[in-house]
């Protein structure tokens, strides 16, 4: 008996302090280990019918031994206290640890008490945690998601049976960015007990896969259909240029109209999922633009060499102070639009900050930068819009905030040491080379031919030298500059003409030049040159030139902001008149005055005016056009135009819109002057009183 006695109590010391057996063959052959043999006993979850239930669990430790030793399955019953009342079924357990069971024989709509067990040697029993569940001919299916969007889609479910109609106390959703991710993913409820129920869920990635499945709760069921996926549509995000110095996207991320609250995430969150409430699971640092940047992961740039990212406090502050801001309510939506000097303006509603699963309910809506608080930084700097506007303050790093992004004008730094530069084509011209697919620069471009991508226009800076000193006697002061360029499959396309037009440049000498092209939707390159009429034939040594291609502006911000209120015919000229820009002598208004925050560019100036009041009030004999030009001088007056040259000019026959052009060399910061001359017209009128203008449109493309 001694063998006997031991055993038994061995057994016990093996649930209760973790000893086990390893042999007792012989009456006196036993060995004692200090590791338990069950570390670990769980019971799982039950998938009930009516009058049966497939219930599981998990244990740890049985992988050594023979199955002869012990037997694994559940006890169950009605009664709470079914570890002492219950009835067993014996189950099976597979080489994972995984033990599986069912229970038959029960009776619809009752309330079952189960766990699972293991007993070895078939002496002591050990007991899983006490879970119950209710009999139920109710059944829940996940149904295919349905009007996918960039940012939303319909997500469908089915609860079945009608015991179970009756006893679905919750139905809803459950979504994550990963299959396995989805048990504990964000929840949605649904106002649904039976049959077929759907919810819109937004707030969604673009271009993103998302993981659900239907759920059910019947009594203390959880009741989860199978997890189905769908992926949202790609999006190529839209941009609006407030002529400040970075793009504003149209909507927030994870909106698809501009009064959308969109998707609310945490500081450096790139999956937008996350409802954790300590900060230590967000990025500390400043992440606009870099790697930690919340949109760094998503595609939503479409055919843009730039991308998207968050905006930083200084952009932020500077649509603030630069705009002007108007409380407005868009399709119910509560917000702030600011409108910038262009005309343009953007959108952004009132979204409450979430903390967790939990919304503010407040009226004041948050919006992250990309900068941490430099005072602490647990906070980052955010902006809060209400009905009174909009400023910069802080929210701690945790909070779900929208998120409305930036984008950088789109610039392209080509290397000059591969451009090919000369009279390539022995026409007398100087050929700056960028790319050209049957020039020198096929098999090595300046800059990649794919990453020419631009929707409006294309903006080209270079600085030449070795002209300077290096021209022949008798030639001429200026020689026309202008781009030759088509994208792929040849079209659109812009080829100049070489006779300074508004989109070329007049090379005087050594120095820095812009030349630009306006085309629509261009994409690629098979021609990319700049090309300078008869520099070739007049340089002395052609061998001395050198160019650098400072930049290539792709949709660049060209326009300047007039105010067509504070513009005004007068005759301080003498016979002709003037449209007043800004002039501040002879007792004339300063308010059209242009600052250099308004006015700083390089080269090309077009002004687009408006002027009535000729038609019916000219002179008897007075001519028939009256020639008009730009006369212009910067701040300092160190940068230029007085007329005189044989283009820019333009010709008004009466009414109508009009005009005219000129190019300034040197770097204009700001107007001291700025006017339209029309020559000999103020003395034709037989009444200037009559005379109306507008300055309708200012176009600077080297604009800085």
């Amino acid at each position: 008996m001694k063998l006997n006695k031991f055993y038994i109590s061995g057994i016990a010391a093996t649930l209760a302090l973790g000893t086990a057996f390893t042999s007792c063959e012989e009456e006196d052959d036993y060995s004692i280990s200090q590791t338990a043999v069950i570390s670990q006993l769980a019971t799982g979850e039950a998938t009930p019918s009516a009058i049966a239930a497939t219930v599981s669990g998990t244990v740890s430790g049985l992988d050594q031994m023979s199955a002869s030793r012990y037997q694994v399955g559940f006890i169950f019953g009605t009664n709470e206290d079914v570890t002492n009342t219950g009835s067993k079924v014996t189950g099976s357990v597979d080489a994972d640890g995984n033990i599986s069971g069912t229970l038959s024989d029960l009776t619809e709509g009752k309330t079952y008490y189960y766990a699972a067990y293991v007993t070895l040697q078939g002496t002591v029993t050990q007991f899983g945690d006490v879970k119950s569940f209710v009999t139920t001919d109710a059944a829940i299916a996940t149904a295919e998601a349905t009007e996918v969007s960039t940012c939303k889609a319909t997500l469908n479910g089915q609860i079945s049976g009608s015991d179970g109609a009756e006893e679905a106390t919750a139905a809803g959703f459950r979504y994550a960015l990963t299959e396995a991710g989805v048990a504990t993913g964000v929840d949605v409820a649904v106002d649904a007990t039976s049959g077929t129920y759907s919810t819109q869920i937004s707030g969604l990635l673009p271009a993103t896969t998302y993981y659900y499945s239907a759920y059910s709760q019947v009594g203390s069921n959880d009741m989860t259909g199978e997890v189905k996926s769908f992926t949202t549509d790609t999006l190529s995000m839209e941009y609006v240029d407030l002529g400040l110095s970075t793009l504003w996207a149209k909507y927030n991320i994870g909106a698809e109209a501009e009064e959308e609250a969109g998707a609310q995430a945490g500081f450096g969150d790139q999956t937008f999922m996350l409802r954790s409430t300590s900060t230590d699971d967000y990025t500390p640092w400043d992440i606009a633009g870099t790697d930690d940047d919340n949109l760094a992961l998503l595609n939503i740039d479409g055919d843009s060499p730039m991308k998207s990212k968050m905006p930083t406090a200084a952009q932020f502050k500077e649509l603030i102070e630069k705009t002007t801001q108007t409380s407005e309510t868009v399709n119910g939506v509560e917000g702030i639009r600011f409108t910038a000097g262009n005309g343009n303006s953007i959108f952004l509603p009132i979204v409450n900050y979430r903390e967790g699963d939990t919304y503010d309910e407040g009226t004041t809506g948050y919006y992250w930068t990309g900068n941490v608080s430099s005072l602490n930084e647990t906070y980052a700097k955010s902006i809060s819009v209400s009905a009174t506007g909009a400023e910069v303050g802080v929210s701690s790093r945790h909070l779900g905030l929208a998120i409305r992004p930036v984008r950088d004008y789109a610039i392209l730094y080509p290397d000059s040491a591969k451009l090919v530069v000369g009279d390539l084509e022995n026409n007398g011209r100087i050929r700056i080379e960028i790319y050209n697919m049957y020039g020198g620069t096929a098999s090595a471009p300046a800059v990649e031919p794919s990453s020419v991508k631009f929707k409006k226009n294309m903006v080209v800076t270079f600085t030449i030298s070795g002209i300077t000193g290096n021209l022949k006697d008798g030639a001429p002061s200026s020689f026309t500059a202008g781009l030759e360029y088509a994208a792929d499959n040849w079209a659109p396309s812009y080829w100049s003409s070489l006779t300074m037009g508004k989109y070329e440049a007049p090379v005087t000498g050594d120095g820095t030049y812009v030349v630009w092209c306006e085309c629509e939707n261009a994409s690629g390159a098979v021609v990319f040159t700049i090309d300078i009429d008869q520099l070739g034939a007049n340089l002395v040594d052609p061998s001395l030139i050198r160019v650098k291609v400072d930049n290539i502006k792709l949709d660049a911000s060209v326009d300047v902001i007039p105010d067509v209120c504070k513009n005004f015919y007068a005759n301080d000229s003498g016979e002709g008149g003037r449209i007043q820009i800004y002039n501040p002598w002879n007792g004339l208004s300063t308010e059209g005055y242009y600052d250099d925050g308004k006015l700083n560019f390089i080269g090309m100036q077009i002004v687009d005016f408006t002027i009535s009041g000729i038609d019916g009030n000219l002179v008897d004999g007075a001519p028939t056009s009256f020639k008009s030009c730009i006369s212009f001088a910067d701040q300092d007056w160190g940068s230029s135009y007085w007329g005189g040259e044989s283009w820019g000019n333009a010709e008004v026959t009466g009414d109508g819109s009009y005009t005219v052009y000129c190019y300034i060399n040197g770097q204009a910061y700001g107007a001291a002057f700025w006017c339209i001359e029309l020559a000999n017209l103020y003395t034709a009128l037989v009444d200037p009183s009559k005379v109306q203008v507008s300055v309708d449109k200012i176009t600077t493309p080297g604009k800085q």
